[in-house]
């Protein structure tokens, strides 16, 4: 029993474990815990560069958001001044139509008075002729310069 539990043996074990623990805490441990941090820190940085990647993100966002309000608002502004140009033009092209509209009326009503006045002018003339025609008859019959005045001063006032 004695082969079984030599104390040299287990000393030698002993430090053969330590002697191993050791190698091991050098050869693995401390490399593996510098991969392993290294690792953390590149981790952590890229969690950092992507947060600041969606805070820009964010940032543009609010900034394209902002645009799109103001060009929304710069395209209602243009199609309001577009509106309103159109009516002022509408309304111009309505006045200009009541002008030409009013003129030709003018036209018209002075061009219907010059042919009124020259109609009745003409009936005068026929009236003149006519009573001259007439007067000659009465003559004929021997009617006094009195009775012919007379005949005329009534049929003027008759035809006007």
């Amino acid at each position: 029993m004695e082969g079984m539990f030599n104390p040299l043996s287990i000393l030698l074990h002993v430090v053969n474990a330590a002697i191993l623990l050791v190698a091991l805490y050098f050869l693995l441990y401390k490399p593996v815990r510098k991969y392993m941090n290294t690792r953390t820190a590149h981790i952590t940085k890229e969690l950092q560069d992507v947060s600041d990647a969606q805070e820009q993100l964010r940032q543009e966002q609010i900034k394209a958001q902002d645009e799109l309000m103001a060009a929304r608002k710069q395209a209602a502004e243009v199609i309001a001044q577009s509106v309103s140009q159109a009516q002022e033009q509408a309304q111009q092209i309505l006045d200009d139509a009541h002008s030409d509209a009013d003129l030709t009326m003018k036209r018209a009503r002075v061009e219907s008075d010059f042919l009124l006045n020259n109609a009745r002018n003409e009936m005068r003339d026929e009236v003149a002729g006519l009573s001259v025609v007439l007067a000659e008859k009465i003559l004929q019959r021997e009617v006094t310069e009195a009775d012919h005045a007379k005949l005329v001063d009534d049929f003027l006032k008759k035809v006007e």
